[in-house]
């Protein structure tokens, strides 16, 4: 993960603390209502401050969140107590070992990350996903010209070598989507990948 990055996030967590409780996803919720496997060990990977692992588990989906940031994981752990979280970063998520999950949430993360480190990150979601799981991914570009917002690397990602990527290793897409966010003006890139 990208180490200015995490640093922003340790640096600013209390303030996208407050803006990130007044956020929801609704098309990811939709995705994850309608392709993740009910009461299948759930992954949240880069789960912030755990909006999304606390309602990933009050749906049936008992999750677990890890997140690169420290700051963001005391965040979590105040708002959402009872949730399971603690720090892991990709690409390696080391600390997670050879842990399987049924599901994979990966939303606003990967474009945190630099190309050279994208295939290393995909590579380990799937060796952490179980057969004939679902993993869901989402991420979105920037307007910013050195690809940095107030320090957070949105690094661009090439859409033909990543679904080449899962394609040579078997899985399959089921949703590719790209969705606009009005009020910034952003496109985010949602997909749902079945191994």
């Amino acid at each position: 993960m990208d180490k200015q990055t995490i640093d922003t996030y340790n640096r600013e967590a209390a303030s996208i603390a407050q803006l990130h409780v007044t956020l929801t996803p609704q098309r990811i919720y939709a995705l994850i209502d309608h392709y993740f496997i009910k009461n299948g060990t759930t992954l949240d990977v880069g789960c912030g401050i755990g909006r999304d692992t606390h309602w990933l588990t009050q749906q049936g989906f008992p999750a677990t969140g890890v997140d690169a940031s420290e700051q963001m994981l005391q965040q979590a752990q105040a708002l959402y107590p009872t949730e399971h979280f603690f720090q892991d970063a990709l690409p390696e998520l080391n600390h997670l070992g050879k842990s399987q999950f049924q599901n994979i949430l990966c939303s606003a993360v990967l474009m945190h990350l630099n190309p050279l480190a994208l295939n290393t990150a995909c590579l380990r979601l799937l060796q952490l996903l179980n057969d004939s799981g679902c993993l869901i991914i989402s991420f979105r570009g920037t307007h910013e010209t050195d690809n940095r917002e107030k320090g957070k690397l949105y690094e661009t990602i090439n859409m033909t070598d990543f679904l080449k990527f899962f394609a040579e290793n078997q899985c399959t897409i089921l949703v590719q989507e790209s969705e606009t966010e009005a009020s910034r003006n952003l496109t985010w890139h949602n997909f749902v990948i079945k191994k």
